[in-house]
């Protein structure tokens, strides 16, 4: 096992080293409080304390989404150490978006990370990637947010590949009443959420209904680079005990999203467009406890999205002489389909078995990026199993595992191992490894994206249409895979009041899908015959597995209730990535930390303060790779308050705050290539909302 780390760790410029030396300065203290060690799902779907989880896992909890005042999910993400969040704006995606991605390798879809809700995947079966803007989940909802930090494949199958974020709904019976929230701030902020539960002996609903509007949030948005956002949302949730052994959950879901676009290509595509995205869902889980050792689970979902995204430029010039208009239809639909089995078994208390099957289905319509007027279908067959096993008080091991078959690559196993020993209650180390894969998505797979234009002279039709080739898939590509070792420590001190966890890791990812250009021939490689243009280039972008890097760093977490009304939580990853290409090299910050410092005043006010620092990094999709030094997001520094006043009228309760956002300055979180694009930056400045919320 090796791990190399190639930086300079200087504590008096890294705040979090200093940090964690005040910190230790009091852990003899006397401090009667105490605090559980979280439970978490994640890692094996068992609860178990997050010590002994077979990877690493960051909880992001209720108390902590609200205090960072997050409007999205994006923005508590932050959070997470080793975890990059931009805002997109870049030349190859004029549709602004937020970007999250772990450990760098990531252009605006980051393919490598699995996103879930309560278990039901959420990332694009097109081109991967989450639209954060468009899922219908309402972060009021959240229960809390399990981030696996590493591959987590044996429990969450591909695309689990770099990380794997579990976002986890309350229960209907947890949210009963009438619940109001309501945003009004600058950058037009107008959100409304109207929430109500309710039950009926074994029976608890919940239906949540919410709209948010802004003008984007950055500083670019005036009237020749539009991009507002508005979002209109509703979900439900139905929960019914069937008996003392059986339960059944039902969730669905609507969202729509209009996204002002058009900021990027500005030459080409239209001032002003609007982007339309809706999301649908269906969800259901029977959970079944046939004794006290099994426990079957079996859930089915739909997902379906649709996309329309129509336009035509204004007209253009093309060499030597003629000028034409390019009409753009780029419609996307995809639909899911997933059905899970999943067993648990517990001979005894000392031995714990997962195991189970899936099967998912996923089609795709999109006939400008696929170059067909038809679905295309991918399929998946899962099977996975985790055995914990529990030597004796101090040691644990973990062994899991996942055999892939899919339609567009080859059938793989994916094992992981950890052996995790307790020094006493408090102190724990572990050692694990583990192997994943990401199977190529559809459009890397079946990619036929051209543009067709008519042929003029001189303003005059001559009657000719020529078809341009821009990308093409590739049916040969393999998958990507990723081996990860890692030692990791957890401490608890202060009764528990003070937890803290640090990573060591080393991954080695090979067959890396990346895209080369290449020269291609019309009549060998697939591309259309009326490519045919003596003027025109047949050099196209095909996807490749092209790339391998080793990524090595350090990561560090802390949470310590400095006593009932004060809280700090703290994170900090060194990471240092080693590739031949440079622009994956340079894809991860080499430092990142951040800060949230939460005080509970009296009954009536608290505040919370949040800090991040970034450091300079690039976007896979932002440079130009000719000029791979010159561009790249500029180290940052955000800076975030929220103060809140309680109300009590009878059977009421009632909050309203103050939030402000990024006080230290102007910075732009996602870079793009200044050479080849005259795109803004996306700037984001001071953002400042009165957040109500009155339940009842």
């Amino acid at each position: 096992m090796k791990f190399k780390i190639s930086t300079n760790y200087r504590l008096g410029n890294y705040p979090l080293g200093f940090l964690l030396l005040f910190s230790s300065t009091s852990l003899f203290a006397d401090d009667e409080l105490f605090f559980d060690m979280p439970i978490v799902l994640s890692a094996n779907r068992l609860e178990q304390k997050v010590s002994d989880a077979a990877i690493s896992i960051s909880v992001i909890d209720r108390e902590t989404i609200e205090a960072s005042g997050a409007r999205t999910i994006p923005e508590v993400l932050r959070l997470v150490p080793g975890m990059q969040v931009g805002f997109s704006g870049n030349q190859f995606g004029d549709e602004p978006k937020y970007v999250v991605t772990y450990h760098g390798h990531s252009d605006q879809y980051s393919r490598q990370m699995q996103v879930l809700v309560d278990g039901r995947s959420i990332y694009e079966p097109l081109l991967g990637g989450i639209l954060w803007k468009t899922i219908p989940v309402n972060i009021d909802d959240i229960e809390r947010i399990e981030v696996s930090r590493g591959p987590n494949l044996a429990t969450y199958g591909s695309n689990s590949f770099q990380a794997a974020i579990n976002i986890i709904t309350r229960t209907a019976a947890e949210d009963q009443g009438s619940y109001i929230r309501t945003n009004v701030g600058n950058h037009d902020i107008a959100d409304l959420t109207y929430r109500y539960g309710g039950s009926s002996g074994n029976f608890d609903y919940r239906i949540t209904g919410s709209t948010f509007n802004d003008d984007g949030l950055d500083s670019a948005n005036d009237n020749d680079n539009p991009d507002d956002t508005n979002s209109n949302n509703i979900d439900y949730r139905l929960d019914y005990q069937i008996n003392n052994n059986h339960s059944l959950s039902y969730q669905g879901g609507y969202g729509e999203n209009r996204q002002q676009a058009g900021r990027n290509h500005a030459a080409v595509l239209p001032t002003e467009r609007t982007v339309e995205n809706t999301r649908f869902f269906q969800f259901i889980k029977l959970e079944s406890a046939i004794n006290a050792e099994n426990t079957i689970q079996l859930q089915y979902y739909y997902n379906l999205s649709d996309r329309n995204d129509s336009y035509s430029s204004d007209p253009l010039s093309f060499p030597p002489t003629d000028t034409f208009t390019l009409d753009v239809s780029d419609e996307i639909k995809t639909e899911r389909h997933n059905l899970e089995l999943t067993h648990s078994i517990y001979p005894d208390k000392d031995l714990k078995l997962v195991w189970g099957l899936s099967a998912q289905t996923d089609y795709a319509r999109a006939p400008l990026a696929l170059g067909v007027d038809e679905k295309i279908k991918h399929e998946q067959y899962r099977v996975f199993a985790n055995v914990e096993w529990h030597l004796n008080q101090s040691n644990i091991i973990n062994l899991g595992g996942l055999v892939e078959n899919n339609s567009f690559s080859d059938t793989e196993l994916s094992p992981r191992l950890s052996f995790t020993h307790a020094f006493n209650k408090k102190h724990k180390v572990r050692l694990g490894i583990s192997q994943a894969i990401r199977s190529p998505f559809i459009y890397e797979e079946k990619a036929n994206l051209a543009y067709t234009r008519d042929l003029t002279v001189g303003g005059a039709p001559i009657g000719t249409t020529l078809r341009e080739q821009v990308i093409l898939g590739n049916t040969d590509l393999e998958n990507e895979k990723i081996v990860s070792r890692e030692i990791a420590y957890f401490g608890e001190f202060l009764n528990s009041s003070l937890l803290f966890n640090a990573r060591l890791f080393h991954d080695h990812i090979t067959d890396y899908i990346d895209t080369l250009r290449e020269d291609v021939d019309p009549a060998i490689d697939n591309v259309p015959d009326d490519l045919n243009d003596p003027n025109s280039s047949n050099t196209v972008l095909i996807y490749a597995n092209s790339i391998q890097s080793e990524t090595n760093g350090l990561e560090l977490e802390l949470d310590y209730r400095i006593n009932p009304s004060l809280r700090l939580i703290a994170s900090g990853a060194i990471i240092n990535i080693i590739s031949d290409e440079n622009y994956i090299a340079h894809s991860a910050p080499r430092h990142s930390y951040s800060l949230l410092l939460t005080k509970r005043f009296t009954e009536k006010y608290n505040a919370s303060l949040a800090y991040y620092y970034v450091d300079e990094f690039k976007w896979i999709d932002a440079p130009d790779t000719s000029q791979a030094d010159e561009v790249s997001t500029d180290d940052y520094h955000a800076l975030d308050l929220r103060i809140s006043r309680n109300f009590n009228l009878n059977q009421a309760h009632s909050s309203l705050s103050l939030v402000l956002k990024n006080l230290l300055g102007d910075y732009s979180d996602y870079q793009k290539n200044q050479v080849s694009s005259t795109a803004p930056v996306a700037i984001q400045n001071t953002v400042a909302y009165i957040d109500f919320r009155l339940s009842f």
